[in-house]
């Protein structure tokens, strides 16, 4: 299947190098969303490589530039996108796993580990998964595959401002009807620090109570 890889970045260089390259050798349709980093020197690198990108002036969100791929898939005549954190923890091999679902019906199909996930966020994982109904075990992973169907929905006014694109994705795309689908794979450590979502527990609580209520607003 011919992917499109889509990588949202903020301030990843210079373990984002590795990622693309481990990338181009699979895959030869990748485009880098920078999602407004401070240093935009990378931007040369990326044009010497020819690998295309799009930059925002200013951070927008992961989701925006999520949603900035798909409409760059879209316009590219793409049939599936998979988004691929840029911090070293997503494996390109993995992808086909991924790939095989879709092909098989799936409309977003989720890459699942549990070995990155602490106590705090494997708490929130629980509780989040028993109010939304959603059945989806790691519903943070940012690895996932999306066809057509799920990008044109996922691009409609009312998903414009999700400021997470986890939870409430996958819970708008549920209630629209598509298909969920999720698959075990592995995944490295982080070569960042820290997840830049997610760099605490306050974080992380932040998250539970936003989407909280995001579900209890939008649950029949």
């Amino acid at each position: 299947m011919d992917a499109f890889i889509v990588v949202p970045v903020y301030n990843e260089w210079p373990h984002l190098k590795p990622v693309l390259d481990s990338l181009k050798a699979r895959f030869p349709h990748i485009l880098v969303v920078d999602d407004g980093s401070e240093d935009k020197g990378f931007l040369q690198h990326l044009k010497g490589e020819r690998i295309p990108y799009l930059s925002f002036p200013f951070n927008m969100g992961h989701w925006a530039a999520l949603q900035a791929g798909f409409r760059y898939a879209l316009a590219m005549g793409h049939e599936v996108a998979v988004s691929f954190d840029g911090d070293g923890q997503h494996l390109p091999e993995e992808i086909p796993s991924l790939l095989k679902l879709v092909d098989e019906g799936c409309d977003i199909v989720i890459g699942c580990s549990h070995t990155r996930a602490g106590l705090t966020k494997r708490f929130c994982w629980s509780l989040l998964r028993s109010l939304s109904g959603l059945g989806v075990r790691d519903i943070t992973s940012g690895f996932r595959a999306y066809n057509r169907k799920a990008m044109e929905h996922l691009l409609s006014p009312h998903c414009l401002n999700l400021e997470y694109q986890d939870v409430g994705v996958l819970f708008t795309a549920r209630a629209g009807g598509l298909k969920l689908a999720e698959v075990p794979v592995r995944m490295a450590p982080r070569a960042a620090q820290q997840s830049r979502v997610f760099p605490g527990n306050l974080s992380i609580l932040r998250y539970l109570l936003i989407t909280l209520i995001f579900i209890l607003v939008r649950k029949p």
